[in-house]
């Protein structure tokens, strides 16, 4: 009977992960349409071909030169980068 309770429970689970990732996405995806936008077309954005360390330069040097995006905004903006090149 245990067994049987805990497949609905593990799927639950799944679906919530899976939601709050693809939620967390499309946020991050937002920040970089708004934030980059305001200097480069979003074409040179998403064609970009760089690796995690390559990403994360790029980043701090816009942030620098005005990009408002917070620590907190940062690493789930990093994390979509990442995702862009698979």
């Amino acid at each position: 009977m245990k067994s049987i309770l805990a497949i609905p429970f593990c799927c639950a689970l799944l679906s919530i992960f899976s939601t709050s990732s693809i939620f967390a996405q499309q946020a991050a995806k937002a920040i970089v349409d708004e934030q980059c936008s305001k200097c480069h077309s979003l074409k040179r954005v998403y064609s970009a071909s760089k690796n995690a360390a390559a990403w994360e330069k790029t980043l701090d040097a816009m942030i620098k030169k005005g990009a408002t995006i917070n620590p907190d905004e940062k690493d789930s903006v990093l994390k979509y980068f990442n995702t862009l090149n698979k």
